[in-house]
């Protein structure tokens, strides 16, 4: 019997949906408008059009593997549960006192962020544990019976609790939690020592906050969401993909969720990654554009950066997450005119609601989308299939209204905006480029997304580089990583100390007690293949931030000091161009991820009957380069053969992605629908 997975996406404008039979890796797409103010209802409706058009019922799908932006949002939003936070005696502002360095260092009217836990409803308690991790005093009963009186006479709902140095031994927090339990049993209880057992006690106490704002949210989003999946027989089929670009299931997530918080943009870097591998490409740029922001990623010898440190919100977030850079730039992104006269897109967006002015749902903004539609490089008959009228004359009329202030016809602004976007984009991962130390014109550039493809090669053009995948499904790439995406767990234990004094049998003792807790969340995953990754954190004395060091994967249970600290020096020295190995190094944390393989089918093919007839016709576009009408060829990407090559000028046209091909690029169609593109000269 055939079975089935089913990779969602929920961005800003639109929420994608692929679903993917196992056994044949056959695919069918659906893109349907993201639903405010609750984007589950957006979910439900794209997985009862999913199964009546593959005609399959609710048991033939064994997961549901869920991208969701809901942390995220949250966390800006600030609507989260009402939160208080207890806390050692003397930490009571930590959240306030923060870091030295300040948002925007010159400007004198910046105000920070406000805490997710206002200081009425945060609790000194008189506890202690000393930096070698002894305890000096443990918690009264008394004292936190009365704290949780407060607590429930104010109706919290959430509590988040980071004691000094419990990171070292986690008693005082579980015995407190014990005495909260006692008092509420439906507390939402998040502790330091499992959210985030590291020191630097601000992050520490931010992120455990964090997660304690937004677990109630995400526990009835999900419930909700197993609700009304219970119907299609589909119930306890969810999975949540994490920022690591591993999924991991409701009941592994309830204590930790924060682990989502930018898990958005994981599944279009899950995708790109394996697709890399099938092509053995080492060095790509991940680029999604979708309706409201351009989501980048560098990755090198066929890895995605990492990084476990960024921010939401202004607030720090300390959790292992692929390291994706995100600019407002997309579809949806607003185009205006500064007061210097200056032609601006973005970084805000008119979303799905109520969307670019020609899908006439009362946009009265013209964005980007409207931009390609009024220079002819988007066709409105694909919108119909995702309900959606297009109206040429209602972006016509918009773009004029822009441009009729500094003297440009709506064509004009059309093609100046496509280009400013370009610039925006190019310049960002410019950057990110240039503060790792890498060339990009050795890169190869994989774009995907709804606006990835139209952008592509002017985006390649300007950051010097010469080949391009764009991968079929590039309209659903990131529900389709979603689909793809091993199941991954990460675990860390903060163990301070200088490597000379450490002995090799504390550090293994510390990743079996790591790889305990592993065993625990894999349990319900016997049969899937696994993987254990380790690493430790290492820094020369004195230094303020550590570099995370790979240990041997093929020495199991053993760790070797020797290889780990040479290891460290080479790392150090190819980041910042010297080590010393004459310098002591402290070790900080040791780190262990698990993976549990799920299956990915050699090729993607999409599902039912296509029509191959050709379907090739000659148009004239605008140029957003030239700014002159250029006959552009029109193609259907479904009759395009293997093997067939593409030469521009030319326009390649799909549901839910379009290509532009400009002249001098030309390209080719491999086995699994991905076209190569190349810089070159027409032979």
């Amino acid at each position: 019997m055939s079975s089935y997975r089913i990779g969602v996406d929920v961005g800003g404008t639109f929420t994608d949906l692929v679903l993917l039979e196992e056994e044949t890796g056959e695919i069918l797409e659906i893109k349907v408008l993201t639903t405010y103010p609750n984007p589950a209802d957006g979910v439900i409706k794209a997985v009862h059009t999913a199964m009546n058009q593959a005609g399959i019922g609710g048991e033939k799908v064994r997961s549901i593997l869920h991208g969701t932006t809901m942390a995220t949002n949250n966390l800006i939003e600030k609507k989260g549960a009402k939160t208080a936070l207890l806390t050692t005696e003397g930490f009571r502002d930590v959240l306030e006192i923060g870091r030295q360095i300040r948002p925007s260092l010159f400007d004198w009217t910046v105000e920070k962020p406000l805490s997710l836990v206002p200081r009425k409803w945060r609790y000194e308690v008189r506890e202690r544990v000393k930096s070698d991790g002894a305890i000096l005093a443990t918690p009264s009963q008394e004292e936190i019976e009365e704290i949780a009186r407060k607590l429930l006479r104010d109706g919290i709902e959430s509590v988040a609790i980071t004691f000094l140095f419990s990171f070292l031994d986690k008693k005082n927090e579980e015995y407190v939690t014990e005495i909260l339990r006692a008092k509420n049993p439906d507390y939402s209880i998040s502790l330091s020592s499992r959210v985030l057992p590291e020191y630097r006690e601000y992050e520490r106490t931010s992120t455990t906050c964090a997660n304690a704002f937004i677990t109630p949210v995400l526990n009835r989003y999900t419930q909700k969401m197993n609700d009304d999946l219970l119907p299609l027989n589909l119930s306890a089929k969810l999975r949540l993909l994490q920022s690591n670009g591993g999924i991991a299931t409701v009941e592994a997530l309830r204590d930790h969720w924060i682990t989502t918080a930018l898990s958005g943009p994981a599944g279009g870097v899950t995708a790109a990654t394996y697709l890399t591998k099938l092509n053995q490409i080492s060095n790509v740029i991940s680029m999604d554009i979708g309706g409201t922001s351009c989501d980048t990623c560098l990755i090198k010898d066929g890895l995605p950066g990492w990084t476990t440190e960024s921010t939401v919100g202004g607030l720090p977030i300390r959790t292992p997450m692929i390291d994706v850079k995100s600019i407002g730039a997309g579809g949806g992104s607003v185009i205006w005119v500064d007061s210097g006269g200056s032609l601006r897109v973005g970084p805000h967006s008119c979303g799905s609601d109520p969307g670019p002015v020609c899908y006439g749902l009362g946009g009265k903004e013209p964005a980007i989308t409207d931009a390609h539609l009024l220079i002819g490089t988007l066709q409105p008959k694909y919108f119909l299939q995702k309900g959606i009228q297009i109206e040429k004359k209602k972006a016509q009329e918009a773009l004029e209204r822009v441009g009729s202030p500094i003297g440009l016809s709506a064509e004009e602004v059309a093609a100046g905006a496509i280009e400013v976007m370009n610039h925006n984009i190019a310049q960002a991962i410019r950057m990110q480029g240039m503060t790792k130390g890498y060339d990009l014109g050795s890169f190869s550039l994989i774009a995907f997304g709804g606006a990835g493809p139209l952008h592509a090669c002017f985006i390649a053009e300007q950051l010097g580089i010469r080949k391009i995948l764009l991968p079929d499904f590039a309209g659903v790439f990131s529900a389709l990583g979603a689909a793809l995406a091993d199941y991954r767990y990460d675990f860390v234990q903060a163990h301070p100390c200088k490597m000379s004094s450490v002995t090799e049998k504390e550090m293994e003792k510390v990743f079996y007690e790591l790889m305990v807790r592993a065993s625990a969340k894999l349990q319900d995953l016997p049969a899937l293949s696994l993987k254990v990754e380790r690493s430790l954190d290492l820094r020369y004395v004195g230094q303020s931030f550590e570099i995370n060091v790979p240990l041997n994967s093929q020495a199991k249970d053993r760790v070797s000091k020797e290889e780990a600290v040479e290891q460290f020096h080479r790392l150090h020295e190819e980041l910042y161009g010297y080590c010393d190995r004459k310098e002591p190094v402290e070790l900080v944390n040791l780190r262990l991820s698990c993976f549990a393989l799920t299956p990915k089918p050699r090729l993607v093919s999409k599902k039912g009957t296509t029509d191959k007839s050709r379907t090739h016709r000659i148009a004239c576009i605008f140029s957003p380069t030239k700014r002159q009408k250029e006959e552009y060829t029109f193609v259907d990407k479904a009759s395009l053969r293997l093997g067939e090559k593409i030469i521009g000028p030319g326009i390649v046209l799909s549901p839910n992605s379009t290509a532009i091909i400009p002249p001098g690029w030309q390209g080719l169609v491999d086995e699994d629908g991905t076209i190569f593109l190349e810089k070159g000269r027409e032979e």
